[in-house]
């Protein structure tokens, strides 16, 4: 949760603005509210046509456009991956628990998978081995870690992700077909 306290880009900025708007306008009214920060959520009927969903989609559409996946950097850094199903749970459990009221949660699968494997699993799911290429380019302001710290929706909500990364992958690719 920390993470966010002093965010180093617009895109960070505008999350910490929009968590601590809600969170004051909640307790200025009144108003059970709860803020679940999602990490790098993923699941079936994603769009594969636009740019904001994510690496996953931008992968699976170069492999089933025999295009090669472009992995920047050396491919060793970390995001955090979670099903669309886990992120709805979350979701359920807030509702539901009012100890979660006035709470900011982390919604990741709590570790972190290098960009590689995922192009990697993806490329072996979809049986398009050989079509990666790590770029060694860098992207202005792209950090090299990050997960979830999931400890405080364990301990509040009771909530665990479920769906492993494999798994959820092979329903990703199912549903975007």
């Amino acid at each position: 949760e920390k993470a966010l306290d002093f965010p180093n880009s617009i895109y960070g900025f505008s999350k910490k603005a929009q968590q601590d708007l809600s969170l004051i306008l909640g307790k200025l009214y009144n108003i059970p509210t709860v803020v679940l920060r999602g990490f790098n959520i993923y699941g079936p009927r994603q769009s594969l046509s636009n740019p904001y969903t994510g690496v996953t989609a931008i992968f699976i559409s170069r492999f089933k456009n025999n295009k090669e996946a472009v992995v920047f950097e050396d491919g060793l850094q970390t995001r955090d991956f979670v099903s669309v199903h886990d992120v709805v749970n979350a979701f359920i459990l807030s509702l539901e628990k009012d100890k979660a009221n006035f709470e900011l949660f982390n919604i990741g699968s709590g570790k972190g998978t290098t960009i590689l494997e995922v192009a990697e699993t993806l490329s072996k799911l979809l049986r398009k081995s050989g079509n990666i290429r790590v770029s060694k380019d860098f992207r202005k302001n792209d950090i090299r870690h990050c997960f979830a710290n999931i400890n405080k929706a364990e301990k509040f909500l009771g909530w665990k992700p479920k769906v492993t990364l494999e798994e959820g992958f092979k329903e990703l690719i199912e549903g975007s077909e």
